[in-house]
């Protein structure tokens, strides 16, 4: 199919979609790249490392320098990624609807935390949420349910893109419409916030910084500290960066391009487009020392700046899928490549407190587990205890072919073991944990049998760094 062809059928099917002709031509531009061979890949060569002298900042040094100060609180809005539905968990709602703590969900303790913010600073930092067409209604629901308040709207619809027939880039057609579309990634919260007005209305209203994060990382809250920083050192846009560990092995990471030694700009590196050949090196904890959480800050009066100069570019990422065994690719941005639209870039090193994301049901069961608590500012962070024994995050292996999926998960774990002292813990084969056990340093249950075995049935309350085999 020429390209004439292709773009024309993009073009029908997002109109008839509703979507606006900036955001259609926006689209037919990245098509375009890929068709002329842009993979998403990375030059290798070009990928510099940070100089932790003048492109980072620690939390530490920001809470000793700069005080909260209340005036510049008030310039603040946060705003949470909800679109995802959790469909590696097996879910087709708003991942963040299901309970995280007891009986709350994520979106009633993001709610909680910036509750508390008010009651603490006698300051109404409102609360966005960037919903997808799937999440929207739900998760509006569920904040009215727990009493949720605020002037100003609390979402905004993000875009959605065709996926593609990786051979002719027309849109597919399948039987299933969901099935033919797909987020366009997080990057589209900027070409969304200026389109809908939402940039403007801030702006108008006093607010002058976003603070950005995922809606599953509820170790992401409000830090008048960094405020303060960043209107007093006009930082236009800055990254939270924390300590790479072996459970981090996808964290993106910022760099800095350089070509023929000379520094371009600062990027955003993501797995996606990591050349296979340096898959190792890029996972592993040697080039890069941090990686990027996903929580970042940015500076409105700034991006609406840059925005009027035109050209904001956010990496390409080529998404290789699957639909009805047919080849697609879905065509995403990631919200930290705009990092590479600004000259004015710290990234904050701060302690992995304030990076606790649920991805898979591994993560789900650490933070629903005793070695995550819920603090008085509804922050969901490592216990004390761990700290003071010195364990970092607990590494948690389930097996896929019984526990990936949320209904899996939650038929077999009918009781949370405690892993207050945890290191690892590795469950092969089915198995139903069904009485209260503690879990201390690596221990493997597995079953072999294939047939359901039960944790009760061992008769043991207490597991310390050793294999069992029910």
């Amino acid at each position: 199919m020429d390209k004439q062809k292709s773009d024309q059928l993009i073009r029908e099917t997002m109109k008839a979609a509703g979507l606006t002709d900036a955001f259609i031509a926006d689209f037919i531009t990245k098509v375009d790249a890929v068709r002329n061979g842009e993979t998403g890949m990375v030059n290798w060569e070009e990928v510099g490392d940070l100089d932790p002298k003048t492109d980072e900042i620690s939390l530490e040094s920001i809470h000793s320098s700069y005080p909260t100060d209340l005036s510049l609180l008030s310039k603040l809005v946060v705003i949470k990624l909800n679109g995802g539905l959790g469909t590696s968990m097996g879910l087709d709602k708003a991942k963040s609807l299901i309970p995280i703590k007891g009986s709350m969900s994520f979106l009633a303790v993001m709610a909680k935390q910036i509750e508390y913010i008010r009651s603490e600073f006698g300051i109404d930092v409102p609360l966005l949420f960037m919903d997808s067409y799937n999440t929207q209604k739900d998760s509006q629901e569920e904040l009215e349910k727990n009493g949720f308040k605020q002037t100003l709207r609390t979402s905004f619809l993000q875009n959605k893109v065709p996926r593609l027939d990786a051979e002719t880039f027309a849109p597919i057609q399948n039987k299933n419409e969901k099935e033919n579309w797909c987020p366009p990634g997080h990057g589209d919260i900027y070409f969304t916030m200026v389109q809908e007005g939402i940039l403007d209305e801030l702006l108008s209203k006093g607010y002058e910084i976003a603070f950005l994060s995922n809606g599953d990382n509820l170790g992401a809250t409000v830090d008048p500290h960094i405020v303060s920083y960043l209107l007093k050192e006009n930082i236009h846009f800055a990254m939270e960066m924390t300590p790479k560990t072996l459970a981090d092995k996808k964290g993106g990471a910022i760099y800095r391009k350089t070509v023929g030694g000379k520094f371009i700009k600062y990027e955003l590196l993501e797995t996606a487009q990591v050349p296979k050949e340096h898959e190792n090196e890029f996972s592993g904890l040697g080039k890069f020392r941090t990686f990027s959480t996903n929580n970042l800050w940015i500076n409105l009066k700034a991006l609406k700046e840059r925005f009027s100069q035109g050209n904001f570019s956010l990496s390409l990422i080529v998404n290789p899928k699957q639909v009805d065994g047919k080849s697609v690719i879905q065509l995403e941005t990631a919200m930290g490549s705009a990092v590479g639209n600004f000259q004015r870039f710290k990234g904050i090193i701060i302690p992995r407190d304030r990076f606790a994301p649920v991805k898979k049901t591994e993560d789900y069961l650490i933070r629903r587990s005793d070695a995550y608590v819920l603090n008085d500012d509804f922050s969901l962070t490592m216990t004390k205890e761990r700290k003071t024994a010195g364990l970092g995050e607990v590494l948690v292996h389930l097996d896929e072919t019984y526990y990936k999926k949320i209904h899996q998960f939650d038929h077999l774990f009918q009781q949370y073991p405690s892993l207050l002292y945890c290191e690892e813990l590795k469950v092969s084969g089915e198995i139903l944990f069904d009485v209260s056990i503690s879990i201390k340093g690596k221990v493997t249950f597995q079953n072999q049998s294939g047939a359901l075995k039960k944790i009760s049935s061992l008769d043991r309350k207490e597991f310390e760094n050793e294999t069992i085999s029910l």
